[in-house]
């Protein structure tokens, strides 16, 4: 399979519902990429995913919401996700999550970067805007480091910051 992208440290490769049977090693890493504390400031259905049916059921939903993005070390091991869904056909929304372990390496940021340098090039896409539980200051600066601008909110919860791609 041709990665999406590529950096010095990680594959991105997009998931779809072709692939959702050809590999189960997948399922059975989404507990641990899900741990309690990655998931705490995400919506309820990104909690308690603890076994592989379970995990089954979070990756159909998320294929069923999204365009979904796997992401691997170079090792090969899977250590996260993007997961971008419409807003509109020119305004799309992102989220993402590594796995704790993964935190602090700035992996994140590699990540990041590289897919929006690759969607300014490949997708039509004018918009990104990703939401962020107020609590989670670091994936904030991460945001805002990588050129997203805080957007008007209306929201107690959530800070939405937008990148544009143009």
């Amino acid at each position: 399979m041709t990665p999406y992208i590529s950096t010095s440290r990680l594959t991105v490769h997009e998931f779809t519902t072709d692939s959702l049977h050809s590999d189960d090693s997948l399922i059975e890493q989404i507990p641990n990429i899900l741990s309690e504390n990655a998931v705490a400031n995400l919506p309820p259905h990104f909690h308690e995913i603890t076994n592989n049916e379970q995990a089954n059921a979070w990756l159909e939903l998320m294929l069923s919401e999204s365009r979904l993005f796997v992401v691997k070390s170079k090792e090969g091991i899977f250590i996260g996700f993007i997961f971008i869904s419409e807003n509109d056909a020119k305004e799309k929304h992102i989220g993402y999550l590594l796995a704790e372990a993964y935190w602090g390496m700035g992996l994140a940021y590699e990540l990041l970067k590289a897919f929006l340098n690759h969607v300014k090039q490949a997708e039509t896409w004018l918009v990104l805007v990703g939401g962020v539980d107020k609590h989670n200051i670091a994936s904030a600066k991460l945001l805002l480091k990588l050129g997203f601008q805080l957007r008007d909110s209306f929201d107690n919860n959530v800070d939405f910051y937008e990148f544009h791609l143009t």
